[in-house]
Protein backbone atom coordinates (compact mmCIF):
# COMPACT_ATOMS: atom_id res chain seq x y z
CA UNK A 1 0.00 0.00 0.00
CA UNK A 2 1.21 3.45 -0.80
CA UNK A 3 1.90 6.00 2.09
CA UNK A 4 -1.30 8.20 0.78
CA UNK A 5 -3.27 5.21 0.65
CA UNK A 6 -2.22 4.42 4.11
CA UNK A 7 -2.72 8.06 5.25
CA UNK A 8 -6.11 7.64 3.68
CA UNK A 9 -6.64 4.19 5.06
CA UNK A 10 -5.79 5.03 9.27
CA UNK A 11 -7.27 8.12 8.90
CA UNK A 12 -10.51 6.25 8.16
CA UNK A 13 -9.92 4.15 10.70
CA UNK A 14 -9.72 7.33 13.18
CA UNK A 15 -13.16 8.45 11.62
CA UNK A 16 -15.39 5.41 11.67
CA UNK A 17 -13.72 3.78 15.47
CA UNK A 18 -12.28 0.98 13.65
CA UNK A 19 -8.88 2.47 15.68
CA UNK A 20 -10.31 3.63 19.12
CA UNK A 21 -9.60 7.07 21.06
CA UNK A 22 -6.81 6.60 23.59
CA UNK A 23 -5.65 3.04 21.44
CA UNK A 24 -2.27 2.38 21.73
CA UNK A 25 -0.55 2.06 17.91
CA UNK A 26 1.68 -0.44 17.66
CA UNK A 27 4.13 0.31 14.73
CA UNK A 28 4.47 -3.80 14.15
CA UNK A 29 1.33 -4.86 13.87
CA UNK A 30 -0.61 -1.31 11.71
CA UNK A 31 2.82 -2.48 9.51
CA UNK A 32 2.11 -6.01 8.83
CA UNK A 33 -1.53 -5.41 8.53
CA UNK A 34 -1.44 -2.84 6.03
CA UNK A 35 1.27 -4.01 3.92
CA UNK A 36 3.49 -0.86 4.67
CA UNK A 37 6.94 -0.83 5.85
CA UNK A 38 7.49 1.45 9.33
CA UNK A 39 9.28 3.26 7.91
CA UNK A 40 6.63 5.10 5.36
CA UNK A 41 3.95 4.10 8.78
CA UNK A 42 5.80 6.36 10.56
CA UNK A 43 5.33 9.15 8.41
CA UNK A 44 1.76 8.93 7.90
CA UNK A 45 1.28 8.98 11.66
CA UNK A 46 3.39 12.11 12.02
CA UNK A 47 1.06 13.40 9.51
CA UNK A 48 -1.86 12.73 11.21
CA UNK A 49 -0.15 13.63 14.69
CA UNK A 50 0.19 17.43 12.77
CA UNK A 51 -3.58 16.98 12.28
CA UNK A 52 -4.88 16.36 15.97
CA UNK A 53 -5.52 12.92 15.42
CA UNK A 54 -2.79 11.21 17.04
CA UNK A 55 -0.33 11.98 19.95
CA UNK A 56 2.91 10.68 20.70
CA UNK A 57 4.05 10.92 24.14
CA UNK A 58 7.51 11.09 24.64
CA UNK A 59 9.36 7.93 25.42
CA UNK A 60 6.06 6.07 25.20
CA UNK A 61 4.33 5.42 22.75
CA UNK A 62 1.65 6.87 19.67
CA UNK A 63 -1.90 6.96 20.91
CA UNK A 64 -5.03 7.90 19.18
CA UNK A 65 -6.25 11.23 20.58
CA UNK A 66 -8.43 11.13 23.00
CA UNK A 67 -11.38 14.24 22.04
CA UNK A 68 -12.55 15.94 25.16
CA UNK A 69 -16.66 17.00 24.49
CA UNK A 70 -15.43 20.40 24.14
CA UNK A 71 -13.22 19.57 20.94
CA UNK A 72 -16.56 17.27 19.50
CA UNK A 73 -18.59 20.84 20.00
CA UNK A 74 -16.01 22.96 18.82
CA UNK A 75 -15.09 20.56 15.86
CA UNK A 76 -19.10 20.62 15.30
CA UNK A 77 -19.69 24.33 15.88
CA UNK A 78 -17.25 24.77 12.62
CA UNK A 79 -19.87 23.63 10.58
CA UNK A 80 -22.11 26.35 11.79
CA UNK A 81 -19.71 29.15 9.88
CA UNK A 82 -18.59 26.56 7.36
CA UNK A 83 -21.44 25.58 5.36
CA UNK A 84 -23.86 28.24 5.28
CA UNK A 85 -21.43 30.24 3.07
CA UNK A 86 -20.82 26.91 1.08
CA UNK A 87 -24.52 26.11 0.07
CA UNK A 88 -24.88 29.77 -0.66
CA UNK A 89 -21.95 29.73 -3.10
CA UNK A 90 -23.08 26.00 -4.47
CA UNK A 91 -26.59 27.77 -5.21
CA UNK A 92 -24.96 30.37 -7.17
CA UNK A 93 -23.09 27.87 -10.03
CA UNK A 94 -25.59 24.42 -9.80
CA UNK A 95 -25.27 21.96 -11.49
CA UNK A 96 -27.67 19.42 -12.44
CA UNK A 97 -25.40 16.84 -11.46
CA UNK A 98 -24.84 17.85 -7.91
CA UNK A 99 -28.74 18.33 -7.92
CA UNK A 100 -28.86 14.50 -8.44
CA UNK A 101 -26.69 13.39 -6.25
CA UNK A 102 -28.07 15.22 -3.48
CA UNK A 103 -31.83 14.05 -3.87
CA UNK A 104 -29.86 10.92 -4.16
CA UNK A 105 -28.30 11.29 -1.01
CA UNK A 106 -31.24 12.60 0.77
CA UNK A 107 -33.18 9.13 -0.07
CA UNK A 108 -30.13 7.14 1.15
CA UNK A 109 -30.61 9.21 4.41
CA UNK A 110 -34.24 8.62 4.81
CA UNK A 111 -33.50 4.90 3.93
CA UNK A 112 -30.82 4.81 7.23
CA UNK A 113 -33.16 6.51 9.32
CA UNK A 114 -36.06 4.09 8.67
CA UNK A 115 -33.42 0.86 9.32
CA UNK A 116 -32.11 3.15 12.43
CA UNK A 117 -28.39 2.59 10.76
CA UNK A 118 -26.88 5.11 12.66
CA UNK A 119 -23.37 5.09 11.42
CA UNK A 120 -24.38 4.67 8.03
CA UNK A 121 -26.65 7.81 8.52
CA UNK A 122 -23.68 9.50 9.68
CA UNK A 123 -21.66 8.81 6.42
CA UNK A 124 -24.41 9.47 4.37
CA UNK A 125 -25.07 12.99 6.14
CA UNK A 126 -21.44 14.12 5.70
CA UNK A 127 -21.38 13.08 1.99
CA UNK A 128 -24.59 15.35 1.58
CA UNK A 129 -23.02 18.37 3.42
CA UNK A 130 -19.30 17.87 1.75
CA UNK A 131 -20.65 17.71 -1.66
CA UNK A 132 -22.19 21.02 -1.35
CA UNK A 133 -18.87 21.66 0.27
CA UNK A 134 -16.96 20.79 -2.42
CA UNK A 135 -19.55 22.12 -4.73
CA UNK A 136 -18.65 25.85 -3.62
CA UNK A 137 -15.11 25.80 -5.34
CA UNK A 138 -14.28 28.01 -2.35
CA UNK A 139 -10.73 25.94 -2.09
CA UNK A 140 -9.74 27.36 1.57
CA UNK A 141 -13.11 26.63 2.67
CA UNK A 142 -13.32 23.13 1.32
CA UNK A 143 -9.36 22.59 3.43
CA UNK A 144 -10.66 24.10 6.37
CA UNK A 145 -13.58 21.69 6.26
CA UNK A 146 -11.64 18.62 5.77
CA UNK A 147 -9.54 19.69 8.74
CA UNK A 148 -11.89 20.21 11.29
CA UNK A 149 -12.36 16.46 11.64
CA UNK A 150 -16.35 16.82 11.43
CA UNK A 151 -16.24 13.17 10.64
CA UNK A 152 -15.82 12.12 14.05
CA UNK A 153 -18.31 14.22 16.22
CA UNK A 154 -21.14 12.18 15.54
CA UNK A 155 -19.53 8.98 16.02
CA UNK A 156 -18.23 10.79 19.72
CA UNK A 157 -21.86 12.55 19.95
CA UNK A 158 -23.53 9.21 20.47
CA UNK A 159 -25.35 10.04 16.83
CA UNK A 160 -27.47 12.49 19.09
CA UNK A 161 -28.83 14.30 16.26
CA UNK A 162 -29.88 11.86 13.71
CA UNK A 163 -31.67 10.13 16.67
CA UNK A 164 -33.52 12.85 17.83
CA UNK A 165 -34.97 13.04 14.09
CA UNK A 166 -38.37 11.31 12.74
CA UNK A 167 -37.34 9.81 9.22
CA UNK A 168 -39.53 12.43 7.37
CA UNK A 169 -38.13 15.59 9.69
CA UNK A 170 -34.39 14.07 8.57
CA UNK A 171 -35.69 14.22 4.56
CA UNK A 172 -37.24 17.69 4.77
CA UNK A 173 -34.50 19.20 6.37
CA UNK A 174 -32.28 18.38 3.84
CA UNK A 175 -34.69 18.51 0.52
CA UNK A 176 -35.09 22.22 1.92
CA UNK A 177 -31.48 22.87 1.63
CA UNK A 178 -31.24 20.78 -2.11
CA UNK A 179 -34.35 22.71 -3.56
CA UNK A 180 -32.74 25.90 -2.54
CA UNK A 181 -29.99 24.88 -4.74
CA UNK A 182 -31.93 23.47 -7.45
CA UNK A 183 -33.75 27.12 -7.95
CA UNK A 184 -30.59 29.33 -7.70
CA UNK A 185 -31.92 30.91 -4.48
CA UNK A 186 -28.61 31.56 -2.67
CA UNK A 187 -29.86 33.06 0.29
CA UNK A 188 -32.35 30.57 1.12
CA UNK A 189 -29.61 27.77 1.05
CA UNK A 190 -27.87 29.48 3.57
CA UNK A 191 -30.57 30.13 5.63
CA UNK A 192 -31.89 26.39 5.70
CA UNK A 193 -28.39 25.12 6.53
CA UNK A 194 -27.87 27.28 8.73
CA UNK A 195 -31.65 26.44 11.07
CA UNK A 196 -30.18 22.70 9.99
CA UNK A 197 -26.74 22.74 11.60
CA UNK A 198 -27.85 25.18 14.15
CA UNK A 199 -30.20 21.95 15.48
CA UNK A 200 -27.75 19.90 15.09
CA UNK A 201 -25.46 21.41 16.98
CA UNK A 202 -27.96 22.12 20.18
CA UNK A 203 -28.77 18.68 19.70
CA UNK A 204 -24.87 17.64 20.28
CA UNK A 205 -24.60 20.16 22.77
CA UNK A 206 -27.47 18.69 24.97
CA UNK A 207 -25.90 15.22 24.48
CA UNK A 208 -22.10 16.14 25.81
CA UNK A 209 -24.15 18.67 28.42
CA UNK A 210 -22.57 21.97 27.03
CA UNK A 211 -23.33 24.54 25.74
CA UNK A 212 -21.42 26.13 22.98
CA UNK A 213 -21.65 29.49 24.79
CA UNK A 214 -19.53 27.90 27.47
CA UNK A 215 -16.72 26.53 24.76
CA UNK A 216 -14.36 29.32 25.80
CA UNK A 217 -14.36 28.61 29.55
CA UNK A 218 -14.22 24.97 28.87
CA UNK A 219 -11.33 25.39 26.98
CA UNK A 220 -9.53 26.72 29.44
CA UNK A 221 -10.41 24.30 31.80
CA UNK A 222 -9.25 22.01 29.76
CA UNK A 223 -5.80 23.68 28.51
CA UNK A 224 -4.92 22.98 32.27
CA UNK A 225 -4.76 19.39 32.44
CA UNK A 226 -1.67 18.00 32.41
CA UNK A 227 -1.83 14.56 30.89
CA UNK A 228 -4.07 15.75 28.02
CA UNK A 229 -2.76 17.40 24.49
CA UNK A 230 -4.10 20.66 24.82
CA UNK A 231 -3.75 22.75 21.27
CA UNK A 232 -5.45 26.68 21.43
Amino acid sequence: MLPDQTYKKLKNMIYCGRLQPGQRLVEVGLSRDLSISRIPLRECLIRLESEGLVRRVPNSATFVEEFLPVDILEMYSMRLLLEPLASRLAALQVKSSLVRRLYQLCDQMTQNTQTEDWAKLHRTDYEFHFTIVKASQHQRLIRSYRNCHIQVTCFSGGYAHPKASAPDVTAQEHLEIVQCIERGDSKGAETATRHHVAKALKAIGAHLGIHPDDLPKLRASANELPHMKRQP
